[in-house]
This record gives structure tokens, C-alpha cells and sequence, in this order.
């Protein structure tokens, strides 16, 4: 119960992206989760569904929502970018009882919940302290590419959605051109997302593997992690160091678009099963090496994201902050 004699009634919150749906009742004062469920995406043939599902097992009936979702908002129906879910406000609503829907980004939810990840929830992989109240960034690959910013208004923090992972792709020698020339044939443009992701993971693989005039059989994503991060396998050894690379490279880049003193994120699926390469010379060097700006990227920390609900937590950050719940 607040002061003012008002119980606040807990939220549901949900974290969808292109592999699997996490869902959660939060409270907004303190942030806190419960009843945390998590699916397979492709578990069910569609995210009403899996909500229906959700609730069903819940021993209360939330009115207020927050759905982060792996895709662009850019209006009353959502489509989810690397599934085949999608949805509309108003019929998330009429199923599930809502009378405050908030439907944002997922790396946006993840933005939201910076400033409340603790050092248990963190790992820094580089660089200095953050600057206080300086812009930070949040990227990260997993079944797609995130990003996102978060920036002081004066008295608070806004979270900025982005799109970045779908910017272009470029290369910075002959060794990385021809790979990169592999991975876009047949296509009419070759985004980051294509390489930093799990699925770009599996493709590098292969590509790297016929640049050595080899034909290994097709892995799955974390395949190539445990084979490369074991020296087991030396395309996967090869793929996983020009990954690193690669997303060494772009976060650098995206820390100076977005003069992230404040501090760099890496959040996804992947980063906290990396984290040895990500404290290596590949990541650090690819971070820096900007030419003149290599001193102002120097002290920028990068941290990797461990907490494992932290996006819910943005979430309920999210809707706490926009409507008041």
C-alpha cells in the first residue's frame, strides 16, 4: 500500500524476442519480479496465445501491462522482426482484461533498467568509470541485433529506442571483405545484425569455413560457441574471433554516435556466455582503434549484462515512469 492509502496492484510484464517470451508480474515500486515463466516462442503458434497461457497460471488477474518486444513500435500492430508473432494493442487488451497497455522495444526495456542493475548484475569487461549522468548504450546480439540509449533529461533518465543492428555492415581489410562478400550473396543489402546475432553466428561459420575450401555440416548457434570458446574446432575458433571482433568494432562505433560516457551495455543472449573474448585484446582492440578518437573511447567502460531479467525489470521501470501505475 503507498502512503496515500492506494494499493498498488502488480503489473505484467513480458520480454519477447525472436527465440523465446519471458513474462512476469513486477512490482513498480520496487521492481521486483514473481511468478517468472518463460516459453519457446516457437512453443506456440502465436503471442496471444502464450499470453493466454500466462495468465491462466497466474493467481491474479493484472489490468496493467508492459510488453517489450524484439521489433520496431511504430504504431497500433506490432510484427516481431526475427518471428512470425504479431499482434494488436487493442486485441492484447480485449483477451487479457488490460486497461493500461504499454508496448515498447525490448533493448528500450533494457535501457530503462540501467540504472538499476547492481554489481551483481554487471560485469565490466574494459575501460574506466562511467561519467554520471553521461549517455549510455545498450546493444547486444541474440536471436537479432538491439540497441538502444538512455539519456539525462535533468530529472530523470529516457530511454531511446533505435534500430541500429540494421544499419550496414563494412569491413576493414581484404581477409574481412572477402567473408563479408560470402555472407551477402543473395542478398540486396548485409546489416550488422547479419553477422551479430545467433543465426549470423551459424552463417559465419559456414562462411569461414568455405573461405578455407571446406564443407563442414551446418551447427547451430551455440554449437559454434562451445566448439570455438573450447578449441575444438578451428572455423569455430576463426568465426567466434572475427564475431568478437565485429561487435568490438560496432559498439565502438556506436559509442561515438551516441557519446556514451556514461558507459556501454551488452546485453543478448550471447554476451554473458562470451565474456572471456569480450575481456580479450580482439573486443578491446576493435573498440578503440577509431584513429583520432581512440583516446575518447580509451576510458569508456564496457559491461556485460549477467542479470537475467533485466529487461522485465526495464519494463516495469517503463510503465511505472509513462503511466503511473
Amino acid at each position: 500500500m503507498r502512503s496515500d492509502g492506494v494499493v498498488r496492484r502488480e503489473v505484467l510484464v513480458a520480454d519477447i524476442g525472436g527465440t523465446n517470451a519471458r513474462f512476469a508480474l513486477a512490482d513498480p515500486a520496487t521492481l521486483e519480479l514473481s511468478h517468472v515463466g518463460q516459453i519457446r516462442c516457437s512453443a506456440e503458434p502465436s503471442f496471444a496465445a502464450a499470453l493466454s497461457g500466462y495468465l491462466a497460471s497466474l493467481p491474479v488477474s493484472p489490468v496493467s501491462a508492459a510488453i517489450a518486444v524484439a521489433a520496431p513500435i511504430l504504431g497500433e500492430e506490432i510484427r516481431l522482426t526475427n518471428s512470425t508473432w504479431s499482434f494488436t494493442k487493442r486485441e492484447l487488451c480485449r483477451i487479457a482484461g488490460f486497461e493500461q497497455l504499454l508496448v515498447l522495444n525490448d533493448f528500450e526495456a533494457l535501457a530503462h533498467s540501467l540504472p538499476y542493475l547492481g554489481a551483481k548484475d554487471l560485469r565490466r569487461v574494459r575501460g574506466a568509470e562511467p561519467e554520471p549522468q553521461a549517455p549510455k548504450l545498450v546493444l547486444g546480439p541474440g536471436t537479432g541485433l538491439g540497441v538502444a540509449g538512455l539519456v539525462w533529461s535533468g530529472t530523470r533518465w529516457i530511454a531511446v529506442a533505435g534500430e541500429g543492428g540494421h544499419a550496414s555492415l563494412g569491413a576493414k581489410d581484404e581477409r574481412e571483405l572477402a567473408l563479408l562478400d560470402r555472407l551477402r550473396h543473395g542478398r540486396a543489402h548485409l546489416s550488422v545484425e547479419r553477422v551479430l546475432s545467433g543465426p549470423g553466428l551459424a552463417d559465419l561459420y559456414r562462411a569461414v569455413a568455405a573461405s578455407r575450401g571446406e564443407s563442414p555440416g551446418a551447427l547451430e548457434p551455440n554449437d559454434v560457441l562451445v566448439r570455438g570458446l573450447a578449441g575444438e574446432d578451428r572455423i569455430a575458433g576463426e568465426a567466434l574471433h572475427f564475431f568478437v571482433t565485429c561487435l568490438g568494432g560496432f559498439a565502438g562505433d556506436a559509442a561515438l554516435l551516441f557519446g556514451a560516457r556514461g558507459g556501454v551495455y551488452l546485453g543478448g543472449g550471447i554476451a554473458p556466455k562470451i565474456l572471456p573474448l569480450l575481456e580479450g585484446t580482439a573486443f578491446r582492440d576493435a573498440f578503440v582503434q577509431k584513429g583520432r578518437m581512440a583516446a575518447y573511447l580509451e576510458t569508456i567502460p564496457v559491461y556485460a549484462i549477467v542479470a537475467e531479467f533485466a529487461a522485465l525489470r526495464g519494463a516495469a521501470e517503463a510503465i511505472r515512469t509513462r503511466l503511473s501505475v
